[in-house]
């Protein structure tokens, strides 16, 4: 993964889940908190890609700390249901 800090500071950055297992409750969770994210300006764009256990959220950042803390504070993540296969700064 080329370091977010390879980047102009903010930028963003495209993350890449794959699902590991199915939850609900944990995604409920996480819709939450990608939405808490949006309001916050911080989250530009998130969906699931069609027919796949993969989805995608583009986030806006000021760091690779900050970038690190979004996703290791994914409900889903945190709880092994979804992992992020790739991370692409733009």
């Amino acid at each position: 993964m080329t370091p977010a800090s390879a980047y102009k500071n903010p930028h963003h950055v495209m993350l890449f889940f794959e699902e590991n297992q199915v939850n609900d409750t944990c995604m409920a969770e996480r819709i939450i908190y990608y939405q808490r994210l949006k309001n916050a300006g911080k989250v530009l764009l998130s969906g699931n890609f069609w027919n796949q256990a993969r989805n995608f959220v583009i986030v806006h950042v000021a760091s690779d700390m900050e970038l690190e803390q979004i996703i290791d504070n994914d409900p889903a993540v945190k709880q092994n249901i979804l992992k992020l296969v790739r991370a692409m700064p733009f």
